[in-house]
């Protein structure tokens, strides 16, 4: 194998590991950058991965960039707060519903 070849074998491999991840898998990653405790956050993700719809989960992605813009961490109810959109009240409900869920 030559040094180019294993150079793009060595970026190629994570990208393709991480393509395959799982809904659950993004979701636990994107809520502990959030801050939230690794363990719910792994819960949560397994719980919100087998409920929202690619629209949904697309929105929830989409907060793993205002953690860039924070320093602390952000609660269930800050990120619930940010979800918040009236065309989609289902997304809140069912998130609230994974974090009380696995808090128990």
């Amino acid at each position: 194998m030559t040094p180019r070849l294993s150079l793009v074998a060595l970026i190629a491999l994570p990208l393709a590991l991480a393509a395959c991840a799982t809904p659950a898998q993004r979701i636990t990653s994107n809520l502990t950058e959030l801050g939230v405790p690794p363990r719910q956050a792994q819960c949560m993700g397994g719980r919100l991965g087998e409920r929202l719809s690619i629209g949904q989960l697309r929105r929830l992605q989409e907060l793993t960039g205002l953690r860039a813009e924070r320093f602390e961490r952000m609660s269930i109810r800050e990120i619930a707060n940010k979800l918040t959109d009236e065309r989609d009240p289902g997304l809140v409900a069912e998130f609230l519903r994974a974090g009380v869920g696995c808090l128990i």
